[in-house]
């Protein structure tokens, strides 16, 4: 077993209202079938407790148990009910029923070397375990189970189909005695059953009664009559019965129960453990993050029981320790797939340059990585932001690229991966050049030359029109065939003597545009 650190300290249980009626559930053979049917060792992870979660921990330690080495630890779980005692390592003891019940064997003067975890559906951080806390019990999150209102399903219930949290604050107030104060159309004397005392299921249900009634906490009516949890006994038979029932345990019970419409509350279930065993691997194997429990191989067997597998960081909490009532109840349960679609443009901010960018669509907003191909050639892979990734490249040859997108959605998340295709263009610089005399003859009235403009590292031919300029004056303009044009200065417009004039080109889809200054001279 592991080291043990005895805590003082114990839970005092105090419950609000009149002296309940105890009413016993069927009796139960001295084995249960969710015990573990072999008897462990000290070194074997033992656990006690809840009702609530006893089925989902017994197929978790079969199947567990069937994938460790031969004297390896193994997981042991005894069920909160069954009758006589269970067989520890050190002798036998009276059987823990309820997580209240269970946690007590882990400090203070219950504590019992012997017992490893304790299986709760409650939180050590419920106003009423202020002890547990105390005594430094950590909780590890795996499940979600819901919370509703159980009525016979076996023979006709005298219950409505909807009870609102609201009427039930009334019935186990006891303000309200007839369905027919809910229903007028139904009549029976309402019978509300509660569970027992130290059930994690009880003191939650306790919370949502009085979250219900305005966060007051509610005086139970003198007709609550005390039961086993999640036992269907005492309500399958019985046309007026109700009792908070879990609906993953209901499922258990095939078709005994039927669950009314208006009242849910999610819960997480819990292994707890105390606080100086954290650091021990076994542990940590079986129940923390990266643990069994927490594990795909899991899944299946948390299911089978009618719960669902809390999901993983960084979605989920399963298996992060802690003494706080987790708030996020994300599970494993896959979300319905988002349906995603990537464009792809690019542009050339400056000569061999290019940026392009792949916008993935979706809702919500994808999130996870693109990784841009020039054929099968990768250029790079980056991160969405806002569902858009951004590649920026440098020294390209001026050309047009075919580039291929390829989204990756986060791990675990509902994306689905979608790819996009598109052209995109790197320019090139240009230069240009002319042929105009630098000194016209004096009777000369105009005078001839060639412009050209040629983009760097490309035979592609510019196109688009140049235009030459005395300061803000257009002298001269025409349009480039093949890269180039012949143009005619006017000396009328040009003026005579020495002039300094512009020529400019615009750029086109291939080239960056350019300008070069010359001088020329009209003489008088």
């Amino acid at each position: 077993m592991y080291v043990r650190k005895s805590l003082a300290g114990a839970v005092t249980v105090a419950v609000t209202g009149s002296v309940l009626a105890f009413t016993a559930g069927t009796a139960h053979a001295a084995v249960d079938a969710d015990d573990t049917t072999f008897t462990p060792a000290a070194t074997d992870v033992i656990g006690v407790g809840s009702d609530t979660s006893q089925n989902a921990v017994k197929r978790l330690a079969e199947s567990y148990n069937a994938t460790v080495a031969a004297g390896a630890p193994k997981l042991a779980t005894y069920a909160a009910t069954g009758g006589g005692t269970i067989a520890l390592p050190s002798g036998a003891v009276t059987r823990p029923n309820g997580s209240g019940n269970g946690k007590k064997t882990l400090y203070g003067t219950g504590n019992n070397p012997d017992v490893d975890f304790a299986r709760a559906s409650n939180s050590v951080a419920d106003p009423a375990n202020t002890a547990e806390v105390a005594a430094g019990l950590q909780q590890f999150p795996f499940a979600l189970d819901t919370l509703k209102l159980a009525v016979s399903n076996q023979v006709p219930s005298n219950a409505p189909a909807t009870i609102t949290p609201a009427d039930m604050v009334k019935i186990y107030q006891g303000t309200v005695t007839n369905w027919s104060q809910i229903d007028p159309t139904r009549s029976g004397v309402i019978e509300p059953m509660i569970p027992q005392g130290g059930s994690g299921t009880r003191s939650f249900f306790l919370a949502q009664l009085k979250q219900a009634n305005g966060n007051v906490d509610v005086t139970l009516g003198a007709k609550v009559m005390e039961v086993q949890e999640h036992d269907a006994t005492p309500i399958r038979s019985n046309p007026n019965a109700i009792a908070p029932f879990s609906a993953g345990r209901a499922g258990l019970a095939g078709t005994a129960l039927r669950l009314t419409a208006g009242f849910t509350a999610d819960r997480a279930l819990y292994n707890v453990v105390r606080g100086a065993d954290l650091g021990n691997p076994t542990i940590q194997a079986l129940f923390g993050p990266s643990g069994y429990v927490c594990s795909d191989d899991a899944t299946d067997e948390i299911e089978a029981a009618g719960f669902k597998q809390l999901a993983r960081a960084p979605r989920g909490v399963c298996g992060q320790s802690s003494q706080a009532t987790p708030t996020n109840l994300v599970t494993n349960e896959p979300a319905a797939p988002v349906a995603t679609r990537v464009t792809v443009t690019g542009v050339s901010p400056s000569a061999k340059a290019l940026r392009i960018t792949a916008r993935v669509t979706g809702s919500p907003t994808p999130t996870g990585t693109v990784q841009f191909f020039d054929g099968a050639t990768s250029l790079g892979t980056k991160p969405l932001i806002g569902g858009v990734a951004t590649l920026s490249l440098t020294n390209r040859a001026p050309k047009a690229y075919a580039v291929r997108a390829v989204y990756t959605p986060t791990a675990d998340s509902a994306f689905v991966a979608s790819s996009g295709a598109g052209t995109v263009k790197v320019k090139a610089a240009s230069a240009i050049t002319e042929t105009f005399a630098a000194s016209v003859a004096k009777k000369a009235k105009a005078a001839k030359g060639v412009v050209a403009v040629k983009l760097g590292g490309t035979a592609v031919a510019p196109t688009g029109k140049v235009v030459v300029k005395k300061g803000a004056k257009t002298v001269g303009t025409g349009t480039l065939k093949a890269g180039k044009v012949t143009l005619t200065l006017q000396k009328a417009k040009v003026g005579k003597g020495k002039s300094t004039l512009r020529i400019t080109w615009g750029g086109d889809a291939n080239g960056f545009g350019s300008a070069k200054t010359f001088t020329i001279t009209f003489k008088k």
